[in-house]
C-alpha cells in the first residue's frame, strides 16, 4: 500500500502526530479513520507501521506498531539530465525516483529546448516525494538547482561521483559490475542530443561515454534504461 511522509519519524519513535499536506492525504483522499494501520516514510531510510489513535480538524496522532531500518546500498547512482520539454521531465524524474536514484541534477545544455522557470526546483521535489509514498523507496532523493552542463559536470566530479555520459554514438563501452561498486552519474543529453563542443568537454573531463541500446533512444528512456540497468546489474552480483 502506498506510504505517507514523517521526516520526524526516527527508529525509537513510539507516538507521532501529523498535520499539514500529509493529514490532508491521509483523512481527507484516502478517508482513513481512527483504528486504520497505515504506512510512515521518513524518506531517509525508515519505513513503520502505524495505528491512527485519534482525528482532529487539523491533526491526526499515531501509535507506530514497527518500525524497519533500510540501510543504503554500498554504491549509489545518480542522474543528471537536460531539461526536457513537456511533461517529458516529470515522467523521468518520476520513474528514476521508484528506481532509486539518491540525487538528481538538472542541467542545462547547448541545445536544451526548455529553460528554468522559477518551481522548476520545487516541481520536482513534488514528484520525488510522491513517487517514494506510491512505491515505498525508502530514501528521498536530493534534487539539486538548475546547472549548466559544465559547472554541473564539476559538481558531480567534486562530490566525489564517477561520471557515465550516456552516447548517441554508440560507444563500445557498456554499463558493467564494476560500474556499481562505485557511486555513479549518468549524464543523458536533450531532445537534440550532445554538441560537439560537449563531447569535447566528456574528452577534456575524462568522462567516458557508455551506450545504452542498439537504438536511439529518447531522453526519459535513456534515463529510465541506465537506472534499470544499475539495479539489475546490483541484483545478479
Amino acid at each position: 500500500m502506498p506510504s505517507f511522509y514523517a521526516p520526524q519519524l526516527c527508529a525509537d519513535t513510539r507516538k507521532l502526530c501529523i498535520t499539514g499536506d500529509e493529514y490532508h492525504h491521509i483523512c481527507n483522499v484516502f478517508r482513513h479513520k481512527t483504528g486504520d494501520r497505515i504506512r510512515l516514510n521518513s524518506g531517509n531510510g525508515l519505513l513503520a507501521e502505524a495505528k491512527i489513535e485519534s482525528i482532529s480538524k487539523k491533526e491526526l496522532c499515531l501509535s507506530i506498531v514497527a518500525c524497519r531500518e533500510h540501510l543504503p546500498p554500498p554504491a549509489s547512482f545518480a542522474l543528471a539530465f537536460c531539461l526536457l520539454k513537456g511533461k517529458h521531465d516529470e515522467l523521468l524524474v518520476e520513474k528514476i525516483t521508484e528506481l532509486g536514484a539518491r540525487d538528481i541534477f538538472p542541467l542545462v545544455s547547448s541545445w536544451s529546448v526548455r529553460k528554468p522557470v522559477p518551481n522548476t526546483l520545487s516541481r520536482f521535489e513534488k514528484i520525488t516525494l510522491a513517487a517514494i509514498k506510491q512505491c515505498d523507496n525508502p530514501f528521498l532523493p536530493k534534487v539539486h538547482p538548475v546547472q549548466d552542463l559544465k559547472p554541473g559536470i564539476e559538481e558531480l566530479l567534486r562530490l566525489g561521483y564517477k561520471v557515465l555520459a550516456c552516447s548517441e554514438r554508440q560507444p563500445q563501452r557498456y554499463l558493467c559490475l564494476e560500474d556499481t561498486k562505485a557511486n555513479t552519474c549518468f549524464l543523458i543529453g536533450p531532445e537534440g542530443g550532445w554538441s560537439s563542443q560537449e563531447y569535447d568537454l566528456f574528452e577534456s573531463l575524462q568522462i567516458p561515454e557508455i551506450n545504452l541500446s542498439s537504438l536511439v533512444l529518447r531522453a526519459e528512456t535513456a534515463a529510465i534504461c541506465a537506472a534499470s540497468q544499475w539495479n539489475m546489474l546490483l541484483l545478479s552480483s
